[in-house]
Parts: C-alpha cells; sequence; structure tokens
C-alpha cells in the first residue's frame, strides 16, 4: 500500500488532470463504474494519448467511442457485444485468462502494473471508511497498490459489508456525485426450454448448497426451479434473482454471512437489499475467483453455461467459427472448485441446439480454431433440456453415448454416427 500526502477534494476535471499520457488506469466492473470520472476523463482526451483503460465487463464503453483511439485502449479479460468489433481496430486488447488472474496480472509483479485506480466508492463513515459497493474484485486490491487513486464517492453506493473497504487515506483525489448506478437486466423471462434446463440442474443441487450462478436466461431458469431448496448460500456473484430467492426463504438465515460475493450486477432492488446487509460479505478476488478457496466449501456448486460441447467432453464457452465471442470469466476456477469440494457439483447449463434448432450445440469434435475452455478431464454434469449426462470418470465411448441422449433429438442418429467413427 502506498502512502499519501492526504486526501484532496476537488471537481472531476482536476482529479483527471493528474492523469498523464502513457498511464495504465484500472477500473471497476459493470454497476460499479465510477461514471463522473469516466465522463471527465473522456472529455480530456484531447490531453491524453495512448492511455490504458483496464477491466472487465461493462455495460458502457465511452472510452471507445469514435475518434477516442489515439487517446485510449481497453486492455481485458472479458468480451461483450458492444466490444468485439474492436479486436480487429486494436483499441480492444483481449487477454485469454482466467478472471481469477487479473490481480496478478495486473499488479506491479504483473506484465501489465497500473498506474492509476479510479474507483466508486460509498461516502466514509464516522472512521473515514469507504465501501468500494458492488464492484470489490481486482479493484480493491489494485487500487491499495496503484501509485494514484481517485475516487468517486457516491450516497447511491450501497456500503458492502465485509473485505470491501478502503480508508480515505488510501486515496489521492475524491470527486463527489450522486447519481444512479448503471443497472443490468438479463432482460425478459426464461422460455420452455431454459425452464427444462433449470429443472434437471436444479435437481442435482442439494438443500444446504452454496452455489456459484452466472447471468442469463439459463441460471435464472435454474434459480426459478430452486425456490422450495433450504438453506442455500451464494458465492461469487449477486443479482436481482438472488433478492428473490431470500424473499421466497430458500437463502440460509443467520449464523453469519449467506452471500459471499465479489461483484455485484443487478438493478435498485439488488442494490439496496446489499446495503449495510449482515446477510453480504464483500470479498476481494483472490478471496473469491479462487479454486483453493471453494474447493473447501463444502457442497459447492457451480453452474455456468456454454456454447457447445463435443462427444469427449471438451467445452467451449468462449468462441463460435474461431472468432472469440465471449470469455473464461471465473468459469475454471468454479469447475475445478466445485470438483475439489466435498458433495460439491460442477454443471454446464446449456439448451440442445442453437433457437433456430438448426445446429446441434453437443457436436463430434470442437472445430479447428475453438476455445477449450473447460477441458474434458474437468466436465462433471452436462444439462439440456432433454435431461443430465454425468460424464465425470467416464470412458470416451460412455461419455459419448451420455451425451448424445440429452441431444435434440433431430441430431442423434447423425452424432452416433460420428461417435463410431470416432471410438
Amino acid at each position: 500500500m502506498n502512502k499519501r500526502n492526504g486526501t484532496k477534494r476537488v471537481k472531476a476535471e482536476e482529479a483527471i488532470g493528474n492523469v498523464r499520457s502513457g498511464q495504465r488506469i484500472v477500473i471497476p466492473l459493470g454497476s460499479g463504474l465510477p461514471q463522473t470520472l469516466i465522463e471527465a476523463l473522456v472529455a480530456d482526451h484531447g490531453r491524453l494519448r495512448d492511455v490504458e483503460i483496464v477491466s472487465g465487463i461493462q455495460m458502457i464503453y465511452p472510452y471507445l467511442e469514435d475518434g477516442l483511439e489515439e487517446s485510449f485502449t481497453f486492455r481485458t479479460w472479458q468480451c461483450t457485444p458492444a466490444i468485439r468489433h474492436h479486436l480487429k481496430k486494436g483499441t480492444v486488447k483481449f487477454i485469454p485468462m482466467r478472471q481469477g488472474d487479473a490481480v496478478n496480472v495486473f499488479s506491479k509483479r504483473g506484465p501489465w502494473p497500473v498506474d492509476v485506480a479510479m474507483i466508486h466508492v460509498s461516502p466514509p463513515d464516522r472512521h473515514g471508511y469507504c465501501s468500494m459497493g458492488v464492484s470489490i474484485g481486482h479493484t480493491l486490491p489494485l487500487a491499495l497498490e496503484s501509485d494514484m487513486v481517485i475516487a468517486e464517492v457516491n450516497p447511491r453506493m450501497p456500503r458492502v459489508l465485509g473485505n470491501s473497504f478502503i480508508h480515505l487515506s488510501q486515496i489521492d483525489f475524491v470527486v463527489e456525485s450522486e447519481r444512479d448506478l448503471p443497472e443490468f437486466s438479463s432482460g425478459g423471462k426464461p422460455g420452455e426450454k431454459e425452464l427444462a434446463v433449470g429443472a434437471h440442474a436444479a435437481a442435482l443441487i442439494p438443500d444446504g448448497a452454496t452455489l456459484q450462478i452466472g447471468i442469463g436466461a439459463i441460471p435464472e431458469a435454474v434459480l426459478d426451479s430452486l425456490t422450495d431448496k433450504k438453506d442455500l448460500q451464494f458465492f461469487g456473484t449477486a443479482n436481482d434473482k438472488i433478492v428473490e430467492m431470500v424473499e421466497k426463504g430458500a437463502v440460509r438465515i443467520g449464523e453469519g454471512p449467506s452471500i459471499r460475493v465479489t461483484e455485484m450486477g443487478g438493478t435498485k432492488k439488488l442494490f439496496d437489499f446489499v446495503h449495510d446487509n449482515p446477510m453480504v460479505e464483500g470479498r476481494t478476488l483472490p478471496e473469491t475467483i479462487n479454486p483453493r478457496v471453494t474447493g473447501k466449501i463444502p457442497r459447492f456448486c457451480s453452474i455456468i453455461s456454454a456454447l457447445e460441447v463435443d462427444l469427449t467432453g471438451q467445452i467451449n464457452a468462449e468462441t463460435i467459427r474461431g472468432k472469440q465471442f465471449s470469455a473464461i470469466g471465473g468459469s475454471f476456477d468454479f469447475v475445478q472448485g466445485a470438483l475439489f469440494s466435498e458433495e460439491g457439483c460442477s454443471i454446464i447449463a446449456m439448451a440442445s441446439a442453437t433457437p433456430d434448432e438448426k445446429i446441434s450445440r453437443i457436436i463430434p469434435q470442437l472445430a479447428l480454431g475453438s476455445a477449450v475452455t473447460t477441458p474434458r478431464h474437468s466436465a462433471q454434469y452436462i444439462v439440456t433440456e432433454y435431461g443430465v449426462a454425468e460424464i465425470w470418470g467416464r470412458s470416451l465411448q460412455e461419455r459419448a453415448d451420455a451425451l448424445i441422449n440429452i441431444a435434440h433429438p433431430k441430431f442423434r442418429d447423425e452424432l452416433a454416427e460420428e461417435a463410431r467413427k470416432l471410438f
């Protein structure tokens, strides 16, 4: 941790005036985006050259707008529809890496050390501590070793308890704002297929499980199928659905925090729920997206989506026809943690085919250039709307048979024929 000469309360423009060309800036994820600081940074683009911004998934990317190419680039471990076209332009530098490695990669010891941390925090308590709120992950550890910390202090940022705090003495510049956080909504209710996938996945999850669950229609369908469970806990990330799970009595109450998370993406419903809530414990990335941590949690269950799986059990959650579509995120760390966990389970939940049912998502072999997000030796349960294939500890032929049984019926004969050629 670097010592500060004293915190200064300034306007955003004055704080950003201390950023220099060629520096690397780390910012929080998603709903934690410091909007006032980012707007001031973009407005000052004429003075700045070759500033590299580091973060993961965002809802908006104002520093990647046309005309800003000489001023800003974005180095990231995530890939979203909004930034895919920037890959060829070179303004987005995608790293195929585990999210759990972010602190090491961007620390002073890593290949891309950050110079400046721009953070978004709650107002200080009476002891001078500000909470990082909805985005703690990589940002808090990196802020504590950055050469300069600029904080947007916003009363609408929830005060999340746990290892989420930074003291005013560790901040160089404070910029006050009062504005709503960027909201994330998955958009729309799960359909019939998603609900079927969710029901099959939910049947694998016992009472008292600790769940890591992603975002999207299928993960939400899994949660919809878990409302009759008891004493559940959540780990890693939080969204609006988790609030509903608490309201329906499926989440453990008492005995310490039952929602231990590093990132929170949702709406005001979630932000209000996590504020000063003893059920919620904020954690940094190394304490969360880390199989050495999750592997020690009994009945740790990971539910992750994928794009396709081949008959050997190789899972691709990142590429389509060899082009980057998504990213590893925390998936591999959580898969490994679930396998290490006593009575844990790793579930890959996906539809059996594309929405038009023209392409099977269970395929004979991954195509050349496809990413292997989860290697076959780490795959345990594959779930589609047609059932569950348990492939961990199974032979190649046994895996193929199990996967064909949960493929879309129109592709099963073709897959069986390919399996005979392969095995």
